[in-house]
């Protein structure tokens, strides 16, 4: 294939998704900074002075009395600060802020209406349901081409695009903006090619749930402390992390307690260690070590930690916000030069 052609196919992919791009791009620059956006709107629903307080169990008996037809799931149990629940139904969500000393309902919003939870709907559906979660994949995979054409096409001055030595004509617009679209490409081909390929999984994955039928929750009422179980689980495994434990929806369910190991390299998600607790009983059931996995699921828990820049401090968010504001960059500049090109051979 000649670089004529390789150069067509190049320029109508990323003509194709480019302002799906763009919509993408922004909402995923915002995104790696999810956690400090939430932490900075949550700070009214957050306590003080309570340092050695964690009623946990007074606070899921709370909530399950309250919200009986909701699934739960504890998004935030640190001594001293407001427990966060998550409550979940097909086609709602709810955050519900709990003393950690009292065990009482602090606020109870809608997990929807929130900033960033209305920006991740865009990033993954465009609002479009299950069809905006195709078209999802379906661009995350036209750019992934577009990148490995762009690589194709523009080999043999990559070294010398990271060396600075392709100079930028500004005195011819198309040159112009072709210098500066193949200095952002080439800039951040490397990050944007991680973005993209995880991308593509966590969209294949969000659309095939899209076409599943969720089932209504039951209430399962914990028969165990939570709080003795978490003590036992530390006193045995003392170089484990909490993080984030769900209630059991059904009767046949075991109660999820996930965290994070000292031992697990920083790319591994939080969610792939598990440890399933009997709701009656209080027993472990099975301990799931992602480090003990198989290659498959070990790769699968590195992809949103990946994608979302989870891994790393500021430096690493501010990284992720400009490669995600690179890929409508591309889009708008890759226009320019297509429609130069198309003006001039009119």
């Amino acid at each position: 294939m000649n670089n004529r052609t390789l150069l067509k196919y190049h320029s109508y992919l990323g003509l194709i998704a480019g302002i799906f791009l763009v919509v993408m791009g922004l909402t995923g620059a915002v995104l790696a900074f999810n956690e400090d956006i939430d932490e900075a709107v949550f700070k009214e629903y957050q306590v003080e002075d309570f340092s050695n307080s964690l009623a946990l169990d007074r606070a899921i008996e709370t909530v399950q009395n309250n919200f009986p037809e909701w699934e739960a799931r504890i998004v935030h149990f640190k001594k001293g600060e407001s427990i966060l629940f998550n409550l979940r139904l097909p086609d709602s969500r709810r955050f519900v802020f709990v003393h950690p000393q009292t065990g009482q309902i602090i606020a109870n919003i809608d997990a929807n209406a929130t900033i960033t939870k209305w920006i991740l709907k865009l990033h993954y559906s465009f609002f479009a349901g299950v069809i905006g979660r195709f078209c999802v994949l379906f661009v995350g995979i036209l750019f992934f081409l577009s990148l490995i054409t762009g690589i194709i096409l523009y080999r043999k001055v990559i070294i010398k695009t990271l060396l600075f030595q392709v100079k930028i004509k500004r005195g011819h617009t198309r040159n112009f903006y072709s210098a500066l679209h193949r200095y952002v490409g080439v800039w951040a081909l490397l990050l944007n090619l991680v973005l993209v390929i995880t991308g593509i999984f966590l969209a294949y994955k969000v659309a095939k749930a899209g076409l599943e039928t969720p089932n209504m929750p039951e209430l399962v009422k914990l028969n165990i402390s939570v709080e003795q179980s978490l003590k036992n689980i530390n006193k045995k495994y003392p170089d484990f992390t909490p993080t984030y434990i769900r209630i059991p929806k059904k009767s046949s369910e075991a109660i999820t307690v996930n965290g994070v190991f000292k031992s697990d390299p920083f790319y591994y998600s939080q969610y792939f260690n598990k440890f399933l607790l009997d709701y009656k009983t209080g027993e472990v059931i099975k301990v799931s070590k992602v480090s003990e996995a198989g290659v498959i699921t070990r790769l699968d828990s590195m992809i949103s930690p990946l994608h979302f820049g989870q891994y790393g401090g500021f430096i690493i968010k501010l990284l992720y916000g400009f490669i995600g504001i690179s890929g409508p960059f591309l889009s708008v500049t890759g226009f320019v030069i297509w429609y130069k090109k198309k003006s001039k051979t009119k």
